[in-house]
């Protein structure tokens, strides 16, 4: 009888234990490769928008120092740049001459080059006023803004070229 009970007691045993999982099932991977997915999409995003802030930065930075050398070439030529008619003065758009005759026209030569090839769309322009026995010269650099990834808003300014697709960078020369 003994031996009966016994193998009664391993069969309830048997019966009572939980049957033991080994490896994933499909759903659970199915799962995990969902949310996996949405991270890795998640950190391109951040990754296209660091790249677009990057050179927006970048451009920034170059439009301020292309500001910066256009107010020490005109401080290094004030006798040019205090004139009446200052051959420094220029305009978005305005084409400098294709062979300078001065320090100031070939000054202006130099710059607008610059401002082409090392910014979208990179332009300037530069006025001057006169006022309690000072000149007040006044640079600004624009470029485009249309980098990396835009709302419709911003994607529309571009294709228009208006106003709002450029940002602009002020310097104001006391002289």
């Amino acid at each position: 009888m003994q031996h009966v009970s016994n193998q009664s007691t391993q069969r309830l045993s048997h019966a009572r234990s939980p049957r033991r999982q080994t490896g994933f099932s499909l759903i659970e991977v199915l799962v995990t490769v969902v949310i996996l997915a949405f991270g890795l999409l998640g950190i391109a995003g951040l990754m296209v928008s660091g790249i677009s802030n990057t050179a927006s930065s970048e451009a920034l930075s170059k439009a301020s120092q292309l500001a910066g050398d256009m107010a020490d070439r005109i401080r290094a030529n004030p006798a040019a740049a205090l004139s009446g008619t200052s051959e420094y003065i220029t305009a978005y758009g305005d084409d400098a001459p294709a062979n300078p005759a001065t320090i100031a026209q070939a000054d202006k030569r130099a710059w607008l080059d610059a401002l082409a090839a090392q910014l979208p769309q990179g332009d300037g322009k530069i006025t001057s006023s006169a006022g309690a026995g000072q000149r007040k010269i006044d640079i600004e650099v624009r470029w485009s803004n249309c980098l990396g990834t835009l709302n419709d808003a911003e994607r529309t300014s571009c294709k228009d070229n208006s106003a709002a697709a450029f940002r602009t960078v002020s310097l104001e020369l006391r002289l």
